[in-house]
């Protein structure tokens, strides 16, 4: 896994950016406990795992 932009995740998705934020929603407090803050675009490999993971993203 390697990091990624938002928008480079959201392309993997097929979706939009603003698409991927409603998805990662629910999710927010277990990202910024991985220390993910709403304005980042950049993604640590941690965090992209996490997002693929429970959104079915095939990286």
């Amino acid at each position: 896994m390697k990091a990624m932009s938002k928008q480079q995740l959201a392309d993997r998705a097929g979706v939009s950016l603003n698409t991927l934020n409603r998805w990662c929603k629910p999710f927010r407090r277990e990202l910024e406990a991985m220390g993910l803050q709403p304005n980042t675009r950049m993604l640590p490999p941690v965090i992209v795992k996490f997002i693929a993971e429970k959104l079915c993203i095939d990286l």
